[in-house]
């Protein structure tokens, strides 16, 4: 899915009340993710680009080819800390584990592109990606545009777009 949601939507009175301290607009539009690059996380050993349009997108595919997996990278980088419910007992067995004829992976990384034409996030630039990654050690090193942030900076950023990695806005399966 390309969008958390990308069309406007009218406020009700109800949603008015609850969000009286955020900025309020008439419509709201939200975000648009531009793409996804993978490496080294969970099923994805090579580097793999996710490139999404500004339309609806679904990811298919047979069973075990690794479509939970996007999922699960996609509430990573938006910084969730609960790796049991990215499907993994402990922050390092979300790192690439090896296979018949590869290697284990040292560290995993992924990286999500958001459109910022409408400027839904408080910065200048045309898009704002942000780029996690994680070590064997289980440390997280978190990124905004190339630059080192922390998880609350990040946090405070997808909040701006309204965007909570452990909120309902994000359906995996069901």
């Amino acid at each position: 899915m390309s969008y958390l949601l990308k069309y406007r939507v009218p406020y009700s009175n109800l949603y008015k009340a609850k969000m009286k301290h955020s900025r309020l607009k008439e419509d709201f539009i939200m975000t648009i993710i531009n793409r996804i690059a993978i490496h080294g996380f969970k099923s994805f050993a090579h580097k793999t680009e996710v490139p999404l349009d500004g339309k609806y997108n679904c990811i298919l595919g047979p069973n075990g080819s690794g479509k939970s997996n996007v999922g699960d990278a996609l509430c990573f980088v938006l910084g969730r800390l609960s790796a049991k419910s990215m499907r993994a007992e402990k922050a390092s067995n979300l790192i690439f584990n090896g296979g018949k004829d590869k290697k284990p992976a040292s560290s995993a990384y992924v990286e999500i592109a958001f459109d910022n034409k409408n400027k839904t996030f408080p910065v200048s630039d045309q898009e704002v990606v942000i780029n996690r990654s994680i070590t064997k050690e289980g440390g997280s090193i978190y990124r905004i545009n190339g630059q080192k942030k922390t998880r609350t900076e990040v946090l405070d950023l997808l909040a701006t777009a309204k965007i909570n990695p452990d909120g309902y806005n994000i359906i995996l399966q069901g």
